[in-house]
């Protein structure tokens, strides 16, 4: 994605273009500080301190930074001023964009093709404009105006970051590290919130300089259930945002967890998914079961038989062990579902509905606006479809939908025609956090919340990458499991067409006459059905 600059980079052009092997790194990137001085040129010893040492800046290593700022820095620590734009993740995802664009205007510095990701992630932005433009016509209020900035912010950052996954990223390994990073970085803020289901909360002393809190009350522990049963948020701003999150990364932690190489490396793995499922509960949230039973329903559709049952096993036994070691947790949680009748979080959700059809039936096509609905002048809706259809109308709900939905079909694609079993199982894995992902916005004001957003566009900028870096198409061909699969088996449609056309083409059966010698009719229908084969 990031060109070299002067005739180096003009030699590494005539050598290997740029658009052939996707993005690459700034060559020799050394900030004017840093820059080892002509004398130590000349005496370099291997004790030159770290940061002196010339360094290459890669896509891959801000989308790290990225992953890392987002998830292990709690979510109301951000730049002071800025607000819920300040936090430091939304920075490099505002230095991801501006990357992005200053190589999309110059030749041959993104992959070349139109990519279905980069069309949609232009679109939905464009359409965010556009709601922008339409909210300020309206005359919004001083309070709408700016929520409506910093969501255009917000916006931007993430996109870039999306656009970073899908363009940026060179070949397979580089997906496969960032998606690693992911689980890993999920799996340390589940750690957080198990500590904080224990009694102990690590985010209560974490500060770092230069960051203030977004408001004086940082969301902390609360209870929920008659056993008053810690709701932990982790580093998440809120606990249904950090149980959805966890329920999104899972289908991925798994997927690297079963193929992993034996040794530490797989124990390490299983770990994380442990850390990961286990973390899910503790949010005490109808959203996150509904997200995880979604998730993992829609994974276990491509394994085999015998991988399901083991899967149903494990999934047993490991209920039984988190049941008996936290006792009553399970109970609060069927409980939500058993008393949903008189929960007043339900009810209040019901009793809104009215109040939305009412708002949205005075601008029904564009709405009020990009990021102008806000609690303090309407009301807290806690349903993201509510809000994308008062904020943009049934143009705006249309682009949401779409988000979703264009890049659960390549992944999908993948899926289905990918070359090996890793890879298929991989994009089933990145297709089920979309369907989900839908759903439990549904279910919470998802887009408030930056983590969830974060997860999503790295979902959607990989699944770009993946579909790009696989070469795949729709004339590729559906690929059936190999005798050695044992994680993902054939497309239910592999073939189909061949089958039915082959069946079509034998004909009708005909009864065999009896007059007609037994070795004759055998010869002859031996001869009919070559010949339709073949036909």
């Amino acid at each position: 994605m990031i060109g070299a600059e002067g005739a180096m980079a003009r030699r590494n052009q005539a050598a290997e273009p740029a658009h052939a092997s996707g993005a690459g790194p700034i060559d020799e990137w050394k900030p004017a500080l840093l820059r080892v001085p002509p004398i130590l040129h000349q005496l370099w010893v291997y004790w030159i301190p770290l940061l002196l040492r010339r360094r290459q800046l890669t896509v891959l290593a801000l989308l790290i930074a990225f992953l890392a700022l987002q998830f292990l820095i709690p979510s109301r620590l951000v730049i002071s001023g800025m607000g819920a734009a300040g936090r430091p993740s939304v920075a490099v995802g505002v230095m991801l964009a501006f990357l992005w664009f200053v190589c999309a205007i110059r030749p041959h510095q993104l992959p070349a093709g139109m990519a279905p990701i980069r069309v949609l992630l232009a679109g939905f932005v464009m359409l965010q404009l556009f709601g922008y433009a339409i909210g300020v016509d309206r005359g919004p209020t001083p309070d709408e105006l700016s929520s409506a900035t910093m969501w255009l912010i917000f916006i931007v950052a993430m996109a870039g970051v999306a656009l970073a996954t899908s363009d940026g990223l060179r070949d397979r390994h580089e997906v496969d590290v960032l998606l690693r990073m992911l689980v890993l970085v999920a799996a340390a803020m589940a750690l957080v919130g198990a500590l904080q289901f224990a009694g102990f909360d690590l985010i209560q002393y974490i500060r770092i300089p230069g960051l203030h809190l977004n408001s004086e009350t940082l969301i902390g522990v609360s209870a929920r259930g008659e056993g008053s049963f810690p709701r932990v948020p982790g580093t998440a701003n809120h606990y249904i945002e950090f149980g959805v999150v966890l329920a999104l990364v899972l289908p991925i932690a798994l997927h690297y967890a079963l193929f992993s190489p034996r040794g530490r490396t797989r124990v390490w793995r299983w770990v994380a998914v442990g850390l990961i499922a286990s973390g899910i509960p503790f949010s005490i949230s109808r959203s996150a079961i509904l997200t995880v039973v979604m998730t993992m329903s829609l994974l276990a559709v491509v394994w085999p038989w015998r991988q399901r049952y083991n899967a149903v096993v494990i999934a047993v036994m490991a209920t039984a062990v988190f049941h008996v070691v936290n006792r009553g947790v399970l109970g609060t949680i069927k409980g939500l579902f058993l008393n949903v009748d008189d929960d007043p979080s339900v009810q209040d959700r019901i009793a809104r509905t009215d109040y939305v059809i009412d708002l949205w039936s005075l601008r029904p096509w564009l709405g009020r606006g990009a990021g102008m609905i806000t609690p303090e002048r309407y009301i807290l809706l806690d349903n993201q479809l509510y809000m994308t259809l008062l904020a943009g109308g049934v143009l705006g709900l249309f682009g949401l939908t779409m988000l979703f939905f264009v890049p659960y079909l390549l992944a999908r694609r993948v899926r289905l025609r990918a070359r090996d079993q890793e890879t298929r199982h991989l994009g089933q894995a990145l297709a089920v956090t979309l369907p989900a992902g839908f759903m439990a916005s549904g279910t919470f004001d998802s887009f408030s919340f930056s983590t969830f957003v974060a997860t999503m566009f790295i979902v959607l900028g990989a699944i770009g990458a993946l579909h790009r870096i696989e070469g795949i198409s729709v004339r590729s061909p559906l690929q059936l499991a190999a005798p050695g699969d044992r994680f993902v088996t054939s497309p239910l449609m592999a073939n189909v067409r061949s089958r039915i056309r082959a069946g079509m083409s034998r004909g009708p059966l005909v009864p065999r006459r009896s007059s007609q010698p037994r070795g004759q009719a055998e010869s002859a229908g031996h001869l009919t059905g070559s010949t339709a084969e073949e036909g």
